[in-house]
């Protein structure tokens, strides 16, 4: 038998909602997606909450209030959930079983950052408005790699989303024609206002990455170590070795879900 918390639901991790639904068909929608680990089923309304991590200590209610019901996908029975729950996805991807029998994941999350507003500590070339264009050339001749000045000792480059996200993956590419190693030592840290307008808003660290990018035109995919909602995404160098040392890439790709 799964195991079944009756009266609790777990918190700020819901990445999506699907009316109609029941025990089973919850749990295995949860199965299907590489991000989800638990969901929440609201037995009054049918409503399935499918949670992005498992963190128990974000359960709340208890008591007489059995409406809810919290279980993590782990407890429930391999076969019950059929192919998928054998055949896990990425963050970003979905299990897809087709009625030949075939099972395969299929990219499901576009990314959120394409198009919109950047802004930078400070420009080296190309405006920070082209690590999101979409290409997927890392070239520097191409415009479409983005640089700090040299001499700057304390790097960022900074995105808005538009809209609060439930951040999945950050993506981020090296330069492709000359010095990776650029893209070394920095932090991916997520914001709810902007901390240009607000001095005092504190960052949520979604990935700490140490040492650096050895390989030419390399896609870093980095999955938040905890539950991250936000709008704005700061990527900071946390070691600028002299003035030649500048943090440079070539894009930023943010998987997320609008947060509920």
């Amino acid at each position: 038998m799964p195991d079944l918390h009756y009266g609790k639901h777990l918190v700020g991790s819901t990445f999506k909602i699907i009316e109609k639904s029941n025990l089973f068909s919850c749990a295995a929608e949860c199965v299907s997606y590489g991000i989800c680990k638990s969901f929440n089923l609201e037995l009054d309304r049918r409503v399935c909450h499918l949670n992005g991590l498992d963190d128990v200590q974000y359960l709340e209610g208890g008591g007489n209030d059995l409406n809810f019901i919290y279980s993590s996908i782990e407890s429930w029975n391999k076969t019950a959930l059929g192919p998928c729950h054998e055949n896990p996805c990425g963050y970003t991807q979905r299990c897809n079983f087709k009625r030949n029998g075939i099972v395969h994941c299929e990219d499901h999350l576009p990314t959120v950052a394409k198009g919109k507003t950047t802004n930078a500590s400070s420009v080296w070339g190309h405006q920070p408005s082209v690590a999101v264009d979409g290409s997927n050339s890392s070239a520097w001749s191409s415009g479409s790699c983005f640089a700090v000045a040299h001499g700057d000792f304390s790097p960022w480059w900074q995105v808005d989303l538009g809209h609060l996200y439930l951040f999945v993956e950050v993506r981020v590419t090296s330069r492709g024609d000359c010095c990776p190693e650029r893209l070394h030592d920095f932090a991916l840290d997520v914001y709810q206002v902007n901390p240009l307008v607000d001095p005092n808003a504190s960052p949520q660290l979604c990935y700490m990455y140490n040492g650096a990018v050895t390989q030419h035109g390399k896609t870093v995919a980095l999955q938040c170590t905890s539950t991250v909602t936000g709008r704005y995404l700061r990527i900071s160098g946390t070691k600028t070795n002299n003035n030649h040392d500048i943090l440079q890439f070539c894009e930023v790709q943010v998987f997320g879900f609008i947060h509920w």
